[in-house]
């Protein structure tokens, strides 16, 4: 089962209240003497339920919830940041919390929580170095499962995996951008294609992309299997950008644009993968120009999604 770091003892108090409830009967007089109290005849029953009982009802059954952010990074790197969701690991790298996303395939309730970190420092760190646009980061991550979404049962550990890939530029990742919708297709041999929107800013310039990946829900203890990798960083795809900053500086006359995309899955390629559709709607400067329909295809010997011929 799932081993968490211990955040505290539980402590569990129990409380019972009682009440005495207690009855008297009192006589009634009629004139000087007293009367004799009444005896109830064989059809009068011994008592009488004048109020329903109050049933307390049961709290519902909560779903066993994934742990937390901290927890998956303490199980991705193996170092306790102490509740932190970005501090430094090995060799001077620092790894951050990215996001965590649960979903249903091949039978089963995942989660998977994924996390980045910079480059390994070796020697002498350089105070007054800046990131370059070319310093990526390390992709990570951590699976779990179980049997369905409502199952009380503790997640068991599907693996955690030091390496799917690199993204992201200046050494950081691309922010998670709630205003669109995460997209996922299934491609009916067990595998997944999720492309999660983000948010880059640079330079007065806001980016908008996806960063696609693909799990592969196969058995991986089985021998045939051996060598597969759960989960795999297949491209970085161009969604738009807003320079409204840019073009609202004093440094000069810059013609102000926006161009944002949505993702659709289309047709399936010869790699079993969905093409990838992204329509643009631009404003500003270029609009006419910018506006239309961009497809991406898988290329198998890139292991990436690039824009189609």
């Amino acid at each position: 089962m799932f081993p968490l770091p211990p955040p505290g003892r539980r402590r569990r108090a129990t409380a019972a209240l009682t009440a005495l409830l207690s009855m008297s009967l009192a006589a009634c007089s009629s004139g000087d003497a007293p009367a004799k109290p009444a005896t109830p005849s064989k059809d009068t029953p011994a008592s009488r339920q004048d109020v329903p009982p109050v049933t307390t009802p049961a709290p519902p059954k909560m779903a066993a919830q994934p742990p937390s952010p901290s927890s998956m990074l303490y199980l991705i790197y193996q170092k306790d940041g102490d509740g932190a969701l970005s501090y430094e690991v090995d060799d001077g790298a620092v790894a951050t919390w990215w996001f965590g996303h649960a979903f249903d395939l091949g039978g089963r309730h995942w989660y998977t929580g994924f996390a980045y970190n910079t480059p390994e420092i070796y020697g002498p760190k350089d105070e007054n170095a800046v990131p370059a646009p070319g310093d990526k980061v390390n992709i990570t991550a951590a699976t779990l499962f179980k049997d369905s979404a409502g199952s009380e049962k503790e997640w068991t550990i599907d693996g955690a995996y030091p390496t799917i890939g690199e993204f992201g530029a200046y050494e950081r990742a691309g922010e998670i951008d709630k205003t669109r919708k995460l997209e996922s297709r299934e491609t009916g041999d067990g595998r997944m294609v999720l492309a999660v929107p983000t948010t880059f800013f640079s330079n007065g310039i806001n980016s908008f992309e996806y960063e696609v990946f693909l799990f592969d829900s196969a058995d991986m203890n089985l021998d045939a299997n051996y060598g597969r990798q759960r989960w795999a960083y297949i491209g970085n795809i161009n969604a738009g950008e807003d320079n409204e900053l840019a073009c609202s500086s004093e440094s000069g006359p810059v013609q102000c644009y926006k161009r944002k995309g949505t993702l659709t899955f289309s047709k399936t390629d010869q790699n079993g993968l969905p093409s990838i559709l992204i329509t643009m709607q631009a404003e500003g400067a270029d609009a006419a120009a910018n506006a239309g329909t961009t497809e991406y295809r898988y290329d198998a010997a890139q292991k990436q999604y690039q824009p189609a011929p």
